[in-house]
Order: C-alpha cells, then structure tokens, then sequence
C-alpha cells in the first residue's frame, strides 16, 4: 500500500509539466494577443474591501431573492427571540442564515458571470445557472429543515404544557 502511494506520488510529480503545458479544456481564456484592458485587481486592502462592498451592494440592489431571504431571516430572528432560544439554536440559526445568504451571492456571480460571456441560450450556461440556483434551493430547504428542527420543540413543548397545566387545574 505503501509502495503504491510512493510510486503514484512520483508518477504524478514527473509528469505535471506535461499536464501543465496542456491546457484546460474546461478554463475560458480570452483568444492568443487579445487585450482585455488593465487586471482588475485591488490596489491594497481598503480598496479590496470597497470592492467586496460593491459587490454585496450590487447583490442587493438587483437580486430580488436576497430580499426575500432576508425577510425569511428577519422573521426567524423575531421567532427565536419571542420563544427564548438558547445559544447554541442561535448559532445554528445564524450558521443557516448565513449560509444561504452567501449562496445566493455566489449564485448572483454565476449568473453574471455567465452573461458575460454569452446572453445568447447555451445548454452548458443553462446547466451552471440551474446548479447554482439548485444550491440555493437545497441551502434553503435544509435551512427550514433546521429551522423546524428548532422551533418546533418550543412550539409544541409550550403548547403541550399549557394544555396540560390549564387541564390540571
């Protein structure tokens, strides 16, 4: 086993400059000579933070479905401190919101990036803006999933033991 790992480990180192004269099938690179202007690249570090604000900023002001998981976020916060979530249910609700928020920025940065290259219909575009949507949606429902998981003790915890203590009675 030892052996196999060595040899495949050297195998590999030998032939990466093959590889790395191939190029990527995979990769868009603009045509041999072409210009693109000047590399779009911070400066220094406020300038990197300014853009990353410009990019959030541009999430919000031209993705409709940021809105509606912030609505969804605001709603789940105002749930958890109505029902007096501990800790830790609050890292995992912020830990979920989060994450479907970042995905649908990075959502937003597939779809723009494939329109930049082509607004034309292409079946391979189709397939990257599906799979990135497709994150979104799965980011979501298990959001709601842990969400339930959540909530739902509180809710019928407290719905229970007041049926039962005003039965008591």
């Amino acid at each position: 086993m030892v052996c196999c790992t060595f040899i495949a480990f050297f195998l590999a180192l030998l032939s990466r400059p093959v590889l790395a004269l191939r190029g990527n099938p995979l990769a868009w690179r603009p045509a041999q000579g072409a210009t693109i202007g000047p590399a779009l690249r911070a400066r220094n570090r406020a300038s990197a933070f300014r853009h990353a604000g410009e990019g959030i900023i541009f999430v919000f002001r031209n993705e409709p479905n940021i809105w509606i998981d912030l609505t969804a976020a605001v709603i789940v916060v105002v749930a958890g401190l109505w029902v007096g979530l501990d800790l830790a249910e609050w890292r995992w609700l912020i830990a979920m919101i989060a994450i479907v928020l970042v995905l649908e920025t990075f959502n937003t940065a597939i779809e723009q990036a494939c329109n930049a290259v082509t607004r034309e219909f292409h079946p391979t575009i189709k397939v990257a803006k599906d799979v990135a949507a497709g994150a979104v949606l799965l980011s979501a429902i298990f959001a709601a999933i842990i969400g339930a998981s959540i909530f739902l003790p509180h809710l019928v915890g407290g719905s229970l033991s007041a049926v039962i203590c005003g039965g008591a009675n």
